[in-house]
């Protein structure tokens, strides 16, 4: 039985464990981290053993909660030494109910988005107590999180990445004249201002690919009564056809409402790893990823004049795009990278267990720490990974 239990808010697609070339799909997070620690992973797959499997997805979606995981979590945590819930879907339920059980298991807890209804339950269950490490991907969620009553060393910055093998620049694809790229949940994204900002820019060919949940609560079906003349949407992309687009682009635009938590930050990093400029609102939690005037353009939020002559800019000046570019892969190539990434997120799995080995979570009739440290981590991989990030 492996020592570390990763839940997992995410699924597979059918023939992506057979993609081993990773020609299809970019690498995934939690099977790559699985190469470095010895762990059992449970994700969205299970729902597709259960006959309510598509029933439970759906009203999980509208809550905003992984309950039917989480409680599989629970069920199979005494046979682990340790939970890692890689989001706040599975971490908060996992920690209110995990309070109230004579067995626990250290929980480390990945947040990777936030809202009013997350952070009252935070602070009137006082979650927090009930984990013993937080991950978040931006600065701003940590100062956020420590104002709830979180100690500042339970935090860890850990930035966000995407597979920048997958997503790399593409020099054979022909980049195309004034043609801009924009892709994003609506929930997170305030197109509005994006089509206000572009409508008077007759020049321009601007694609949005509005993808995202669609079924959730949020959803904002009125977007198509707004749409400019030289404004198209799409509402979902296969990968590779999005990959191709971030390539023909000129640079792309995140119209990113001013979050605490890092909305925006999956597609900040592909359109980066792929050699592109990225013009974006300045909000809290993308600020960690875009450096002004350096790797992209940032504006102040919800100002659709800032954001229409940072636009207006680049496709005038097509070089200092290339520039910025050229810069924000460099970047993602010695900071964002998925190696780097995972070995972060390895690294501190690994000092939970040995603490936790010789303090208040010791496996039933354990009494060896070098014993299980040596049984959950492959030291060999993890001392091969990439260069440190520094936050």
């Amino acid at each position: 039985m492996a020592a570390i239990l990763t839940v997992a808010t995410a699924g597979l697609r059918q023939d992506q464990l057979a993609d081993s070339g990773h020609i299809r799909y970019p690498r995934v997070d939690y099977l790559e981290l699985s190469h470095l620690i010895d762990t059992e992973i449970l994700n969205y797959t299970v729902y597709d053993h259960s006959p309510l499997g598509k029933l439970l997805r759906y009203l999980e979606t509208q809550l905003r909660s992984d309950l039917y995981l989480t409680m599989l979590g629970l069920w199979l945590q005494r046979s682990h030494q340790l939970i890692f819930a890689m989001s706040e879907r599975a971490g908060i339920p996992f920690a209110a109910l995990n309070k109230h059980l004579p067995y626990k298991r250290p929980l480390v807890a990945m947040f990777q988005c936030w809202s009013n209804r997350q952070e009252q339950m935070i602070k009137k269950f006082d979650l927090f107590s009930s984990i013993d490490q937080i991950i978040v991907h931006c600065q701003s969620m940590k100062d956020q999180f420590i104002t709830l009553g979180a100690k500042p060393e339970q935090i860890h910055v850990i930035h966000y990445s995407r597979d920048h093998r997958f997503f790399a620049p593409m020099p054979e694809v022909q980049q195309r004249k004034n043609f801009v790229l924009s892709v994003g949940e609506t929930r997170s994204r305030n197109y509005a201002a994006l089509f206000d900002a572009v409508k008077p820019l007759s020049s321009l060919d601007l694609l949005v690919a509005a993808s995202g949940g669609w079924d959730a609560r949020e959803k904002n079906t009125s977007l198509q009564s707004f749409i400019p003349e030289n404004t198209s949407i799409v509402q979902r992309l296969p990968l590779l056809e999005l990959r191709n687009l971030y390539a023909q682009s000129q640079f792309v635009v995140v119209p990113v409402h001013d979050t605490v938590f890092s909305a925006g930050s999956t597609v900040v990093l592909e359109s980066m790893s792929m050699g592109r400029a990225v013009v974006a609102f300045r909000s809290r939690g993308i600020a960690d990823y875009i450096i002004d005037g350096e790797t992209g353009l940032l504006v102040e939020p919800n100002n659709p004049a800032a954001l229409r002559d940072a636009i207006q800019y680049l496709l005038s000046h097509p070089e200092e795009a290339q520039r910025l570019g050229q810069n924000a892969r460099q970047r993602v190539e010695e900071e964002f990278n998925l190696d780097i990434y995972v070995n972060r997120m390895a690294e501190l799995i690994k000092r939970t267990a040995e603490a936790s080995c010789s303090t208040k979570h010791p496996l039933p009739g354990s009494t060896v720490k070098d014993d299980f440290v040596d049984h959950i981590l492959l030291e060999n991989t993890l001392s091969s990974g990439g260069k440190e990030c520094h936050t």
